[in-house]
């Protein structure tokens, strides 16, 4: 299997060379050589361009997507190594997070969503434009078409990634948070305590932190999109800025990704050095007062934590199962849960995630 998944790409080079014409084949030769060669800026250029009448639909979708991919960090064959090879030492998910952090890009969630997108468009059929419903394995056997199999491995792929990368955004020391895993050590870096707690605190008006943990919330407005601004204290340790889609705190809410820290205008600039190597927040620093946790925003929509970790996490690990049928991929999957939930064909709940991440 694992070959078949590093010459799947070739399955995009292969349907290029259907039909004719001199300039479209040019096309086709083109947009494959920069695929291939990591030129993906170049492939997609081409692909919404000069060469967008070249391919049927399909075809360019497919072809979007992968280039989508490959420019998020995250080609298809490196995640085929990164699922086999997580459980070769330690736990399998740190393991699998370690792989994602060092390969990840400051825009990987948006270019993963970007490809997901075109995946999806690319197997679209029937009205029915759901991977969900698309890739069961149900309706995979029915359609018997190895297109829409291999897009769907890829979504799945896509899926398990953006789940990993999410946690990867969370704390600014994943190889402390390994560590805590593997060791049981009791060791999780207080950024992602701060992240943990804070979204444990959004989604649960009854949730109540630790002793020596306090959490205050505010809205805000930054660049026209409203939040709420979650501050998580530590004694002795320091305050940390999270960010929330509102101050109500209910299983409707949910903290959001961020990267960095912006003034209301999400200007960066203005808060440069606000915040200490630890990731605690330099209060003395003047700034601090109107800086917060900059928002990831793509096509005007915050991301979701708890959408990213849970939702991605468990319909990418079905996908793949749903696909694959190579042992060291649906094990290392069946691994991934086992540690996350205590059992093997379990779905993934947000309370698991926090409860594994807080090891």
């Amino acid at each position: 299997m694992y070959k078949k998944i590093i010459s799947a790409s070739l399955v995009l080079g292969t349907v290029m060379f259907c039909g004719c014409g001199n300039d479209d084949t040019t096309c086709r030769i083109d947009v494959q050589t920069a695929i291939d060669k990591g030129n993906y800026d170049a492939a997609i250029a081409d692909l919404n361009g000069k060469c967008s009448t070249a391919f049927n639909s399909s075809d360019l979708n497919m072809n979007l997507a992968s280039a989508y991919m490959g420019k998020s960090g995250y080609s298809v064959s490196d995640i085929a190594d990164m699922l086999i090879n997580s459980d070769d030492s330690g736990d399998a998910f740190s393991s699998f997070l370690s792989s994602v952090d060092t390969k990840r890009q400051p825009d990987s969630l948006p270019l993963l969503n970007k490809a997901n997108e075109y995946f999806t468009n690319a197997i679209a059929r029937d009205g029915v434009t759901k991977a969900s419903v698309i890739c069961t394995a149900a309706n995979l056997d029915l359609l018997n078409d190895s297109r829409v199999t291999n897009a769907c491995l890829y979504i799945g792929f896509n899926a398990t990634i953006k789940a990993a990368s999410t946690i990867t955004y969370l704390t600014g020391d994943i190889n402390q948070l390994v560590d805590s895993i593997n060791s049981d050590s009791n060791t999780t870096p207080y950024d992602m305590r701060a992240s943990l707690d804070a979204l444990a605190w959004a989604m649960d008006g009854t949730y109540t932190p630790a002793f020596d943990t306090s959490i205050s919330a505010s809205d805000v407005n930054i660049s026209g999109y409203p939040f709420a601004q979650v501050e998580v204290a530590y004694s002795g340790v320091g305050t940390f800025y999270r960010l929330a889609k509102s101050t109500t705190r209910d299983a409707n809410n949910t903290t959001v990704i961020t990267d960095g820290y912006c003034d209301a205008d999400g200007n960066r600039s203005a808060c440069e050095g606000i915040a200490n190597d630890d990731g605690t927040i330099d209060l003395a620093n003047a700034a601090s007062s109107s800086c917060y946790a900059c928002p990831v925003v793509v096509d005007n929509t915050s991301l979701s934590v708890a959408e990213l970790l849970v939702d991605t996490l468990n319909g990418g690990t079905d996908t793949i199962n749903a696909v694959s049928d190579d042992p060291d991929i649906t094990n290392s999957i069946a691994d991934f849960k086992e540690e996350i939930t205590g059992s093997r064909d379990g779905d993934v709940t947000i309370q698991n995630i926090i409860d594994y991440l807080q090891k």
